[in-house]
């Protein structure tokens, strides 16, 4: 019997055909501005028609965000693999870190995309409701692992969560702009390193 390996290779060719068209409109957002360049100039740029650009995403916002963006559930699980035996802000910090070191991996790429975000105030929108995603599912988790008997222990996750989102967001936009010859994983530690919580 014949072993067949066609959708393997389209799957392969698919990405690679979706990575290159990405790279292409990143470069052109990340020069004129998002809001400035059309699906028009995106093609014309990669040398397809319209149709094709339209099997791969279904607008300009997804060749920013595509799958870049980590959910709410997977996030999650990456801090519960943090928490077992660790204080819950290093457990925030490593989980952070996870996500550097990944980006790092992809560094030009990323640093692209997170210029994009920052600089467009509606991908900016879309990228802080990601935030507001990952809070009402990591907030119950942090507060169950900080002592229950301690007052004000929701009050206390939802202030850790934040200020950890906050401290990645400066690593992030930090690294993204090149003024700091470090890595975002460098970046990530330096900044969680300059907070601390007493009794998490």
């Amino acid at each position: 019997m014949r072993e067949t390996t066609t959708p393997g290779l389209r799957i392969k060719t698919r990405q690679a055909v979706t990575e290159s068209l990405a790279d292409t409109a990143l470069e052109l957002f990340d020069t004129a501005g998002f809001d400035q360049v059309t699906v028009a100039d995106i093609v014309a740029a990669a040398g397809i028609s319209q149709r094709s650009f339209f099997r791969y995403f279904s607008n300009k916002e997804d060749v920013v965000f595509g799958d870049r963006i980590p959910s709410a559930e997977e996030v999650r699980d990456e801090l519960l693999r943090h928490l077992d035996g660790n204080h819950v802000w290093d457990a925030l910090r490593a989980t952070f870190r996870t996500a550097a070191l990944q980006m790092d991996a992809d560094g030009g790429r990323w640093k692209r995309a997170t210029r994009v975000i920052c600089h467009t105030p509606g991908l900016r929108a879309r990228y802080l409701e990601k935030h507001l995603a990952w809070s009402d599912a990591l907030v119950p988790e942090i507060a169950s692992r900080i002592d229950p008997k301690a007052p004000g222990t929701e009050l206390m996750a939802q202030t850790m969560l934040n200020t950890s989102l906050s401290c990645f967001d400066v690593a992030l936009m930090r690294w993204s702009d090149g003024s700091a010859d470090l890595s975002l994983v460098a970046l990530v530690d330096e900044v969680f390193g300059f907070v601390q919580f007493p009794h998490a």
